[in-house]
């Protein structure tokens, strides 16, 4: 099962939860999430500094094959 259809598959599913259970995988859902994209003060600086250089015309960009052929280098 591909990405796509495992999330069809929970959104179909869901309907048929009893309030108890939702509850339960909400809550579990709800922290792996929230663990998943927590960033620190200084991450989310970072990524304003990054996309405000991007937005500005300040940054360069890299190919798959550049990033690659500089990594193997």
């Amino acid at each position: 099962m591909n990405t796509v259809e495992k999330s069809d598959y929970i959104h179909n599913y869901l309907h048929r939860v009893d309030d108890n259970n939702i509850d339960e995988m909400f809550k579990r859902i709800k922290a792996l999430v929230e663990k998943d994209i927590t960033l620190t003060q200084a991450q989310e600086e970072e990524i304003e500094y990054r996309v405000k250089r991007h937005k500005d015309g300040e940054s360069k960009s890299y190919s798959s094959y550049e990033v690659k052929n500089r990594a193997m280098s």
